[in-house]
């Protein structure tokens, strides 16, 4: 028979007990950080800050569950509480241990990325170098067409888009652009007569770029240009005129260009006849006045 009784049993048994109460006080803290460590996780937005609140959790936990084994080892009655039970859990990811039952978690929403737009710097055209010489074909009279034509090496190696021409009724515009490294530019306002826009054009060939001006055909045909720019007041054309304008004004309007253009004897003889033809009088130019003017020289002096 045993000599120990229950007073013996109960000292025996006192250190069992106060070893359980420790270990079991332990659990009770690892729970409680853990549960703290849970509800900081729900609240983390950042993934980082997520990720490395899990990390903790989950050691915890792991230390949680170990503690409770060894409670369970000391008294050989199993401790393992609901809370243990979940310590797999606390392992998985938080999104999936508090999804509702029977429904997939939702992912985290895209992160929108926003394009900046990128600086492009656009410098202005220019400097521009001036296209000075050129050969020059007026048309003669009658005739529908006038052509410039200007020497540029290497024009036709330029995209299309280098070589451009802006027609109005009384000017152009030409500009050759990156052409050994220059800028070039043609531009001529003033024309000596008006041109149709629509109907002028600019060609390419080797080495040379053709302008072709349109005349504008009046009521006695095309105009006769005398040089590419008017040296004065541009006169007008003849589709400016009208068709049954008076004869008499056409001859006055013809001495007036003859005016303008003339050298000053030229101008004193004119000036003369315009007037007495207004008051109806008959002009007889001295002889002296149909001279040549001095200015032109003499035959001699050729």
């Amino acid at each position: 028979s045993s000599n120990f009784g229950p007073s013996s049993r109960a000292i025996w048994g006192a250190p069992l007990t106060t070893a359980m109460e420790a270990h079991s006080g332990v659990v009770g803290e690892l729970e409680a950080d853990c549960h703290e460590l849970r509800s900081m996780l729900d609240a983390a937005k950042r993934p980082n800050v997520r990720k490395e609140l899990q990390r903790v959790l989950d050691m915890l936990a792991a230390e949680r569950a170990r503690a409770a084994r060894e409670v369970g080892s000391s008294s050989g009655v199993s401790t393992i509480s609901p809370a243990d039970a979940s310590v797999e859990a606390a392992s998985q990811p938080a999104a999936k241990r508090h999804a509702p039952s029977g429904t997939a978690s939702k992912p985290p929403p895209p992160v929108e990325v926003v394009h900046k737009p990128v600086p492009v710097d656009i410098k202005p055209m220019g400097p521009w170098t001036e296209i000075t010489t050129f050969a020059l074909d007026l048309g003669g009279y009658d005739k529908p067409l006038v052509s410039v034509d200007l020497r540029l090496k290497g024009v036709e190696a330029l995209p299309s888009e280098n070589v451009t021409c802006d027609f109005t009724e009384s000017s152009l515009d030409l500009k050759v652009i990156g052409l050994d490294g220059l800028n070039y530019r043609f531009l001529k306002t003033n024309l000596d007569k008006d041109i149709v826009p629509a109907e002028s054009s600019v060609k390419v060939k080797k080495n040379h770029v053709i302008i072709t001006l349109q005349k504008v055909k009046g009521q006695y045909g095309y105009d006769s240009w005398t040089d590419l720019c008017a040296k004065g007041k541009r006169r007008p054309t003849n589709n400016e005129k009208s068709k049954d304008a008076n004869p008499q004004d056409s001859i006055m309007g013809m001495m007036k260009d003859l005016y303008e253009d003339g050298d000053d004897n030229m101008k004193k003889i004119i000036g003369e006849a315009m007037y007495k033809a207004q008051r109806g009088e008959k002009y007889e130019p001295d002889s002296q006045d149909l001279k040549p003017s001095p200015s032109l020289g003499s035959m001699d002096d050729i």
